[in-house]
């Protein structure tokens, strides 16, 4: 499974990369520009953004990415600083489908990953499989 990572903050990407590095295959970049080639071109199964972008905001590269031919299949997430209520409203109403303020609970950020996922019908046989 594929993930595209967008944040500039490198504290944050090495923090995603160990939440997630052993269980997808991750692509990082910086900005809105570079997210929306990424996306035409890879069609990464997930997304995974920052809302302040150098270049834009997550808010507009979820409207941008609800516009492309299947893009309102792709599972987004947005990871942010910005907690208020209102700014949850707007990520929602940008498009995306999941709103994680941080500082990330890694626990909970992996389910709720894994949750857009079976949400999305984006699941491996063995995500369905009851834990042992």
């Amino acid at each position: 499974m594929s993930v595209l990572v967008v944040d500039a903050d490198t504290i944050q990407r090495d923090s995603l990369r160990a939440i997630l590095g052993e269980q997808y295959a991750l692509t990082f970049v910086a900005g809105l520009g570079e997210a929306l080639r990424m996306v035409r071109e890879r069609r990464p199964d997930l997304l995974v953004s920052e809302v302040d972008l150098s270049d834009g905001t997550g808010l507009e590269l979820c409207q941008r990415i609800r516009e492309l031919p299947g893009g309102r299949r792709m599972p987004i997430m947005l990871v942010t600083h910005r907690s208020s209520t209102a700014d949850k409203v707007a990520g929602f109403q940008a498009g995306a489908d999941d709103y994680v303020v941080k500082p990330v609970d890694t626990r909970l950020f992996s389910v709720r990953l894994r949750l857009l996922f079976r949400l999305k019908g984006i699941e491996r046989p063995r995500d369905l499989q009851a834990p042992r």
